[in-house]
């Protein structure tokens, strides 16, 4: 058959039906294509990125990636298609951290076109206030409104909870609502080349198809090289060797694990339990008279000692990581090399810690200490940079935040430096490449106590003790001098785009008063915060940690001189307030992640004290219940961290240490 074919009736003098097929034309359909939603791509892409170039550039990337399937797509659903594809390539622009600038309207590039986009009116206005939104909050807005997409739908483009969709859209409109002016100006539409757009498109998958070739042939030589010189093999004067290729496919043939495939599950440490059905919730009750529920509205309250263990259907481990302790009592693993932290883990899976043993092994000719990304589960691929080396000597490190992919950590210079300094470090990673904007980032002679980043700041309190300190913020790229907060600072906490701090009213008598401070607007000049709750405390106790996400704002009030405490969650969504009953102890490393929240904890009561990480899935939307549910990770003396959906935690044995890493599951789907 040709392009077009035909099937004649045979001449007999009757009337017959004559059926006329025509093959579907791939690029005259795709040019159509590109005619039709240029328009509609590029305001999109505009509305995005807030640049004229790089709009047409992710529209090019689009169109190319869209006529490498065009032949899979349905009919009528190749708008949606490319715009998916269009929400995806911007994404990966993001993540590499560049900074957004919005010209006025008179040099916007975009124009009027018949579809819902183009009825908004796009002014001056509405460009700076998108430009004001922290990038979640401005994806959520275009694709919610100027796009009209359901809530679902852009929870699923964007890879988040409805919630957190919810969330930013109500805050992001908030924010346009105090620039948005009555007014509108036409825009040119761009113009757009189907024939140029076709020739790029080819050509992209010309060297799409020419680059793959090419791998295929050389991973099938090298797997040939390697089969050939699997065994030993005889070398003239030497003996028998086995090659690196043999090497290669040795482990790749072989029975049992290796280093580059995947870890040893059976190394020792505590299984994660795996029943059949998926346990039911821990216990809550009402809130009943004398109950502390602070500034909490009728929340449930749980009590930790009923929580259930953690199972296979929260978390799916991926890696198992096995070590020891060192002869200066860090943990390594068994090639010597540091063990992770889970507290550094981002949402990536990338897991930021330190090695510093060398500067506790009482070896004055060496001094090397680094901090390093560990890739996830358990693949060898680090990024690392060098700790500060002041006056002859390294410093040590003191603290860690991460968030997203940026990375603050605190450095103290080592005794007997004078004047002795503290320094304020930070890096951002993307793929295997770290960028450092401004190195350190502050140096001080005050000492960094708490530490917290967004996307585009890093927060810290500094001062002579832990008691008496000043919150500061200044930019990633250390543009401008810092700024001061907020003093008496108890606990600080920051997610993606908004930090909220703890602060200690002052004041005398038996009842003291501790405010959370929401800091959303630094980017806008906004030193000042906002007061969300308000919270009556004993004297003798603290608001010591604090966590926040989009959807919960978690505390925790403990007793300075030990005794019970409790964590305090703040539904930021919905109603599902709720208080969780803590043992004797200290609570470390509060963090939430959508509606999920944990912590770890060390019962400093109990004969052989041993600290236990909880998961706790704080409102209904995340358990799958009518209420919060309560788990804990599995075996002794364990420290976790989450971030997005990634869990990391560090199991002990006397002197073995295990790092378990895997997914969490967001929300339980109970039967």
């Amino acid at each position: 058959m040709s392009e077009f074919g035909t099937s004649m009736p045979p001449d007999d003098g009757g009337a017959h039906d004559v059926r006329v097929e025509v093959s579907r034309n791939r690029d005259a359909e795709f040019t159509a294509f590109v005619r039709d939603s240029g328009a509609y791509l590029h305001r999109t892409a505009y509305l995005l990125c807030g640049d004229r170039h790089r709009a047409e550039e992710l529209v090019q990337s689009t169109f190319e990636r869209v006529y490498r399937t065009w032949a899979k797509v349905r009919p009528g659903t190749q708008l949606a298609y490319a715009r998916r594809i269009l929400v995806n390539v911007r994404i990966d622009g993001w993540r590499h951290g560049r900074r957004e600038s919005f010209p006025g309207d008179d040099k916007l590039p975009v124009g009027a076109a018949p579809d819902h986009v183009g009825r908004l009116a796009l002014r001056d206005e509405l460009v700076r206030g998108l430009a004001q939104l922290p990038d979640r909050q401005r994806r959520v807005v275009v694709l919610r409104h100027l796009l009209d997409l359901p809530e679902a739908d852009v929870a699923r483009e964007l890879g988040i909870a409805v919630g957190t969709v919810k969330a930013a859209n109500s805050r992001g409109l908030a924010r346009l609502r105090d620039v948005l002016r009555a007014g509108a100006d036409a825009i040119e539409p761009p113009e757009l080349d189907e024939s140029i757009v076709l020739d790029r498109s080819r050509a992209a998958l010309r060297r799409r198809r020419t680059a793959q070739a090419v791998g295929a042939a050389c991973v099938t030589l090298l797997l040939a090289l390697g089969v050939l010189t699997r065994g030993p093999v005889e070398l003239p004067w030497v003996g028998p060797v086995v090659l690196p290729g043999g090497q290669l496919i040795t482990s790749l043939f072989d029975e049992g694990p290796t280093d580059a495939l995947g870890p040893d599950l059976g190394s020792g440490y505590t299984p994660v339990e795996c029943p059949d059905q998926l346990p039911g919730p821990a216990p809550a009750r009402a809130a009943e008279p004398g109950d502390d529920v602070g500034p909490l509205d009728d929340p449930v309250i749980v009590d930790a000692a009923d929580t259930r263990p953690l199972t296979c259907h929260d978390v799916d481990v991926e890696a198992v990581t096995g070590g020891t302790l060192d002869g200066v009592g860090l943990p390594v693993t068994a090639d010597g090399e540091p063990l992770p932290e889970p507290h550094g883990i981002a949402h990536t899976g990338k897991i930021w810690h330190f090695s510093y043993a060398e500067l506790l092994d009482d070896d004055e000719e060496t001094d090397r200490a680094y901090i390093q990304t560990r890739t996830w589960a358990g693949n060898a691929s680090r990024s690392a940079s060098s700790l500060t080396h002041y006056q002859g000597r390294r410093v040590l490190p003191t603290g860690l935040a991460v968030t997203g992919d940026r990375v603050v950590w605190s450095e103290r210079a080592a005794e007997g430096t004078s004047p002795r300094r503290s320094f304020l470090r930070t890096e951002s990673v993307s793929g295997d490449s770290v960028t450092t904007l401004i190195d350190p980032l502050v140096s001080t002679e005050e000492r960094l106590w708490l530490l917290a980043t967004t996307e585009g700041r890093a927060l810290w309190t500094a001062g002579a003790t832990k008691d008496d300190t000043r919150l500061f913020a200044i930019t990633h790229d250390g543009d401008g001098t810092p700024t001061e907060l907020a003093a008496g600072v108890t606990a600080l906490a920051a997610d993606d785009d908004e930090a909220v701090a703890a602060v200690l009213v002052p004041g005398s008598g038996p009842i003291r008063v501790t405010t959370i401070r929401l800091f959303d607007n630094l980017a806008g000049g906004n030193s000042f915060g906002t007061d969300l709750l308000e919270i009556d405390h004993d004297a003798s106790a603290e608001v010591t940690q604090l966590a926040v996400s989009d959807d919960v704002i978690a505390w925790t009030v403990m007793p300075a001189g030990g005794g019970p405490g409790a964590l305090y969650v703040f539904d930021r969504v919905g109603d599902d307030d709720s208080v969780v009953q803590l043992p004797d102890g200290t609570v470390t490393d509060l963090r939430a992640s959508g509606s999920l929240v944990w912590w770890t904890s060390t019962n400093t009561a109990a004969e052989n004290p041993a600290a236990a990480s909880y998961l706790y899935r704080a409102t209904a939307s995340a358990s799958g219940y009518d209420g919060p549910d309560l788990a804990r990770f599995p075996g002794g003396s364990v420290t976790a961290g989450l971030a997005g959906d990634r869990a990391a935690w560090l199991e002990e044995a006397g002197a073995r240490r295990w790092l378990v890493e895997g997914a969490v599951v967001p929300v339980l789907e109970r039967g």
